[in-house]
């Protein structure tokens, strides 16, 4: 079947067995660092040496070792700068003065906590009773109750699956624009066209360009999704969390493979039907109208923080952006059936429409050399006028 053989082609063209490995390798790799990385770092980072002229009571800060000194020592303090300590923080006129041999990013973080310090010093000689003290130095309590039990940890892996989600389907989307521009353009450049259509028919080309290109968008997607769930796994392990499980059901992530393929097949179809109608990719303005198909992610993004949302809602439905929304809804909230059937089938007929289109401004535009269709032929073709066989 020459569609299914056009699709093998596209998806092996940029398949590599060798790249493939390779990659698994280095995920591999990575989580094996990840999880050994805390421990490593332990081993070689270094305490700085920290001098405290003060007579009040030193903070303790994680990665420092400040040693308090009387003020009488301050000189012979700042003479060992940079060889006996790191650092001589001294308290001035109710000013920090921290004098070191060189400027460094970790300096940066031993600020704060020291200004945090000297403020509680300077409240706690203040004419304040005990009781007005605490009052001060203690923040007002704030409780949240769910009557769901973890359901804060909950929202707060679902958001972490939307958002990974999200960067996949734009790692996709991206993907898919790179290798359909190059095959579709480099094809008419090398005008390959005539031999080709001397052996298939157009819709059959486009059809397997489109189906063979969205399987390699998505075995990239699966890979790199793979890869941020074993970074996850790493830093859950290294943290002593044990094994981090997705907090969505085998329906849900079942469910989000089939939207999001069919988003791709969605995509691709307009990008396919685009890009034959660019006749020379370096000069022609037209590339631009490629990247409309990120404006769904973009709005998607946009309402992806209120997945309770009425806009959310709209968007799980609307075909345009059903194949990113709906699963991010998925993920966070209970979907009825019926409203997942209906999205379903919308962006089903959607998919049947668009590719048909495309495929007529494909024939209109793979067989131009020299120029390119005019917007208003551009836009007949697109809506109305049927491919003759």
């Amino acid at each position: 079947m020459n569609l299914w053989a056009i699709a093998v082609f596209e998806f092996q063209r940029y398949f590599k067995w060798k790249q493939e490995i390779i990659s698994l390798g280095l995920m591999l790799l990575s989580l094996v660092l990840m999880s050994t990385w805390p421990l490593l770092k332990t081993w070689l980072d270094n305490d700085y040496k920290v001098a405290l002229i003060s007579n009040a009571a030193s903070p303790s800060i994680s990665g420092f070792q400040i040693s308090q000194l009387p003020p009488d020592l301050a000189d012979t303090a700042l003479s060992g700068v940079g060889e006996v300590w790191d650092l001589v923080v001294q308290v001035k006129d109710n000013t920090l003065l921290i004098t070191a041999e060189s400027s460094a990013s970790w300096q940066d973080k031993i600020t704060p906590q020291l200004q945090d310090w000297l403020q509680k010093q300077r409240i706690a000689q203040l004419p304040l009773t005990a009781e007005q003290k605490t009052i001060v130095n203690t923040l007002p309590e704030a409780q949240l109750i769910f009557l769901k039990k973890d359901s804060a940890k909950q929202n707060k892996e679902q958001q972490m699956v939307s958002g990974g989600l999200l960067i996949l389907l734009v790692i996709g989307v991206f993907s898919g624009f790179g290798f359909m521009f190059t095959a579709i353009t480099t094809e008419k450049q090398q005008r390959v066209t005539e031999q080709l259509l001397t052996l298939i028919s157009t819709r059959e080309w486009i059809d397997g360009k489109i189906l063979g290109i969205s399987l390699f968008c998505l075995k990239s997607m699966l890979t790199t999704g793979l890869f941020l769930y074993l970074m996850v796994q790493a830093v859950s392990l290294a943290k002593g969390k044990g094994m981090f499980l997705l907090p969505i059901t085998a329906w849900e992530l079942a469910s989000a493979v089939l939207f999001v393929s069919l988003g791709l097949l969605l995509i691709n179809s307009f990008m396919a039907g685009f890009a034959a109608t660019i006749d020379d990719p370096n000069h022609s303005s037209r590339s631009l109208v490629m990247f409309l198909p990120t404006v769904p992610l973009g709005v998607v993004f946009s309402a992806m923080d209120n997945a309770e949302g009425s806009l959310m809602h709209i968007l799980s439905l609307f075909p345009l952006t059903s194949f990113a929304a709906m699963p991010m809804r998925m993920a966070s909230v209970s979907v009825p059936w019926w409203e997942w059937l209906v999205s379903l089938l919308l962006l089903l007929a959607c998919l049947f429409w668009l590719k048909s289109a495309a495929s007529r401004v494909f024939e209109l535009g793979i067989r131009m050399y020299g120029k390119e269709p005019e917007w208003s032929l551009l836009l007949k073709t697109f809506l109305f006028a049927r491919v003759k066989e």
